[in-house]
């Protein structure tokens, strides 16, 4: 029987246990140990130097709109523009060689770099006759021209949504700029990809993933009308799908999944059903993200996007239909909420693997709920570095103790599962763990609260047994012990034996799916 033997670097089997090769055969982890002892012991194996990397437990993100970010890679990206005016330019260029009659999308664009809102008159200007609806970049919100507001029908006497903003000016006429449950007035009129750019575009998203040496995705995207599994599965049929994938279940599409007799983890080793996405808030870039206190210097408290009874009733539903919930929850208000109304299922579905995603501020009375409840704290480390301003800005210090607090809740006994959020971030691990071990941006001079700093094995498992517990696949990936998948990940470095400051200008050389070679740069 042959296999694959991987030597010549550092095998991290899991946290606190190392070994300098690892025998593959069958996609199964046979062996871990000395490289003298398993390349005398499989002879016959085929070689893969490591070439002094590291090799990893592959590398999971719990938490990303997997075709969503895709599709960015297609459209203008606003996210580096310093100024309203450097995006009103890009946009310009972008929307004079548009086909007639299409839409200006994409966008990312931070409107706390600027200053303030910009508006649809300032879009109309540079639109070229086109419509335009540029998502900022936490996705909360919508900046439109006025093109978009008629396609929409949103005019002065357009009500609000409840949990929905629709931003005016002195004399009540929409700015352009759409929140929260308002962005699907515009939403619900826009182009959406059709079952063959969803499949180009999980294909494009597979080739990048790889790259950044994923091996495990939880995909939460929702389409108007769709989401991508249909995608995953046309790349599976036809014996092109090798990532492991968890597609996640919009809220609006909870009924017809049970009727369905659709459940979490329905499916096979490379394809499954996912949890049920739930929004209870906004975010902290627009500053929706629901508060128990004031934005500093304001009376807001942000946007509760669900009411807390609904949200119960729903997340039991789900749970009597064997389906797990993801519970969107960012400010403080949002995840005591979201907290409350999985907390009953504990008792009556206990098997169920209930998750808060991002849990970026969290009461003082609720950081040792997660671990007494059994709930999966599922975050995204690289937030903490890029949101360090705003949280200081617009929370303040006497809160910002309370934020992204890794070390109390895994402390605590709550397991983190950590992401991307891509496209509201990039899709890079490295720079996520590099963010969990430092609490810096490559650039900052000092740690942001370092007391809430994790190690790099813990980091490291946050990426990797963190994600497959979310998920439900424990039993089989997380670790490269004998008998589980050999799903692994090859840094070119070693992470232990380098600084962390230069981590980030580390690459990814070798990922690895059931013993199989996905993507080789300089191992072999």
């Amino acid at each position: 029987m042959s296999g694959v033997l991987f030597h010549g670097g550092r095998v991290h089997v899991r946290a606190g246990v190392s070994a300098e090769a690892l025998l593959a055969r069958d996609g199964r982890v046979a062996a871990v140990g000395r490289g003298a002892d398993l390349a005398r012991d499989a002879a016959d194996a085929e070689r893969i130097d490591l070439r002094g990397g590291l090799m990893v437990p592959g590398w999971g993100d719990a938490h990303c709109h997997f075709v969503w970010w895709a599709q960015q890679m297609r459209r203008i990206d606003l996210s580096d523009a310093a100024t309203i005016d450097e995006a009103l330019s890009r946009i310009d260029a972008y929307a004079s060689g548009l086909a007639q009659g299409r839409w200006i999308l994409g966008g990312r664009f931070d409107k706390n770099a600027w200053g303030r809102w910009p508006t649809a008159k300032e879009l109309d200007r540079v639109s070229h006759g086109h419509p335009a609806a540029l998502r900022s970049r936490d996705g909360h919100s919508r900046w439109t021209n006025t093109r978009a507001l008629q396609v929409a029908e949103i005019g002065v006497g357009t009500p609000a949504p409840p949990g929905g903003v629709i931003a005016r000016d002195e004399s009540g006429v929409p700015t352009g700029i759409l929140q929260e449950n308002a962005i699907g007035l515009v939403d619900r009129v826009l182009p959406q990809p059709d079952a063959r750019e969803r499949y180009e575009l999980a294909r494009l998203g597979q080739s990048e993933a790889w790259r950044r040496g994923l091996t495990l995705i939880g995909g939460l995207d929702s389409f108007v009308g769709a989401i991508p599994l249909d995608a995953f599965d046309r790349m599976r049929a036809r014996g092109e799908l090798g990532l492991r994938v968890h597609q996640g279940l919009p809220f609006a599409r909870l009924d017809e999944a049970i009727a369905l007799g659709l459940r979490t983890g329905f499916g096979d080793d490379l394809l499954r059903i996912g949890p049920l996405k739930i929004f209870t808030d906004g975010a902290l870039g627009s500053q929706t993200a629901a508060l128990e206190e004031p934005y500093a210097g304001t009376s807001d408290r942000g946007v509760l996007t669900i009411e807390p009874d609904e949200l119960a009733e729903r997340v039991a539903t789900a749970a009597a239909a064997d389906i797990s919930v993801a519970i969107h929850a960012i400010g403080d208000r949002a995840v005591g909420v979201a907290l409350d109304a999985i907390e009953p299922t504990r008792r009556t579905a206990p098997h169920l693997r209930q998750r808060v995603e991002h849990v970026q501020l969290v009461r003082a009375d609720d950081l040792g709920r997660f671990g007494a409840l059994g709930v999966v704290a599922s975050m995204q480390p690289i937030h903490a570095t890029s949101d360090r301003d705003l949280a200081d800005r617009y929370w303040g210090g006497s809160r910002t103790v309370r934020a992204y607090p890794w070390r109390t809740l895994r402390d605590r006994g709550a397991v983190l599962a950590f992401g991307s959020d891509a496209p509201v971030e990039p899709i890079d691990p490295l720079l996520g763990i590099h963010a969990a071990v430092t609490r810096m941006r490559p650039s900052d001079a000092a740690p942001w609260h370092p007391e809430q700093a994790l190690t790099l094995d813990e980091a490291l498992a946050g990426y990797s047994s963190g994600v497959a517990y979310a998920l439900g696949r424990d039993a089989e990936l997380g670790t490269l012990e004998v008998g589980k998948r050999c799903d692994a990940t090859v840094v070119s470095a070693d992470l232990a034996r380098v600084a962390p400051k230069e981590w980030p200008e580390l690459r990814v050389t070798g990922t690895i799916v059931d013993g199989r070679i996905r993507f080789a740069e300089g191992i072999g």
